[in-house]
């Protein structure tokens, strides 16, 4: 009796273990009040040469920063400030894409902004730096764990 005690304790801590680190947000201490979800990307859109995809453009808090379709905003972790002289944000999102397809929506669409590429860091993720008369733009794509998703933080700042 006290052998099967424990090993259902066993499971369960497991089970939680791994709900936990996987994402599971039905459980009861993860329940927290959100936004409407954002529309997922339309599977029929889909297509690129490396992984199958490509990223369109999706809802855009600032006119010139681009975002990908089908990206969730992590409402607790974004602030933007916006008025008719400055520009400031910071813009946290997630997206179930490839890290590279990801780099490969920005350096696609942020020149058609008015970007210009100052320089690429590599490492844990992806760092693009843009820059144009006035603003900056930090982009900065990382995985978040096996069957996560992506995460996007946009950093709008004043520039020269």
């Amino acid at each position: 009796m006290k052998k099967n005690f424990l090993m259902y304790v066993i499971v369960f801590v497991m089970v939680v273990i791994i709900a936990e680190n996987f994402g599971c947000g039905s459980l009861p201490w993860k329940k927290k009040e959100q936004a409407p979800p954002v529309e997922l990307l339309d599977e029929t859109k889909q297509t690129s040469e490396s992984s199958g995809t490509t990223l369109i453009p999706g809802p855009q808090r600032f006119s010139d920063v681009p975002l990908p379709e089908g990206v969730k905003e992590d409402f607790e972790r974004t602030y933007v400030y916006q008025s008719p002289t400055l520009q400031v944000g910071r813009m946290v999102y997630t997206l179930r894409a490839d890290v590279n397809d990801i780099v490969q929506f920005y350096t696609k669409e942020c020149p058609n902004h008015g970007w210009k590429l100052d320089n690429v860091l590599q490492g844990d993720g992806v760092q693009l730096n843009y820059s144009k008369p006035g603003k900056k733009l930090q982009v900065n794509v990382r995985p978040q764990g096996i069957g996560r998703p992506k995460q996007i933080v946009l950093t709008l700042t004043p520039g020269e």
